[in-house]
């Protein structure tokens, strides 16, 4: 992937703050293997606080991220911001955990890249149907749903005529029956 734009070096740094910017776009989602997100613009803010053992990166990021709406599938663009916080530290680098960043002794430099697409990700919530959040803006595929809906009247229409089989009619009165 060659050298990442996403790379803080705070060898040469002296201690206090440090501010960086990044821009994610289309071309940062491609260079992520199997990313949920296609296309996406989003603006980063982060602050450097250099300590003499120690570095504490605070993040900041605004923007809009495509994504499929779970009830039409339309594509929309949906806005996103946060905050997030890592802290950095010299180490064993398997010690590594969602907070904490551990590099090995004597680097001085480290990839955020991961962190900022699990941060972009964290920020999309599980549910995306953007006509419940203002329904002026985002206006759902309506060809698409009756596609939906018929298909799922489909599927109704053959569990009706299962429950009609005889062995369950024979079920059922048992049912009745325990219930009294």
């Amino acid at each position: 992937m060659g050298k990442s734009k996403y790379i803080i070096q705070f060898g040469g740094l002296p201690i206090g703050l440090h501010e960086f910017e990044f821009e994610v776009n289309d071309t940062f989602f491609s260079n992520i293997e199997n990313s949920e997100i296609q296309s996406g613009e989003i603006d980063i803010t982060a602050t450097l606080t250099k300590q003499n053992h120690l570095l504490q990166m605070h993040f900041n990021f605004e923007g809009t991220v495509k994504v499929d709406c779970d009830r039409c599938l339309k594509q929309f663009d949906f806005p996103i911001e946060g905050e997030e916080n890592l802290v950095i530290k010299h180490g064993n680098p398997d010690e590594s955990n969602d907070e904490i960043l551990v590099i090995e002794e004597g680097s001085e430099e480290f990839d955020v890249s991961q962190y900022l697409y699990e941060y972009i990700i964290l920020a999309i919530p599980a549910r995306r149907v953007p006509c419940e959040l203002d329904e002026k803006e985002f206006i759902c595929d309506y060809e698409t749903l009756d596609k939906l809906n018929s298909l799922t009247s489909e599927s109704d229409e053959s569990e009706t005529d299962a429950n009609k089989n005889p062995l369950w009619d024979q079920l059922n009165k048992l049912k009745k029956f325990n219930k009294n």
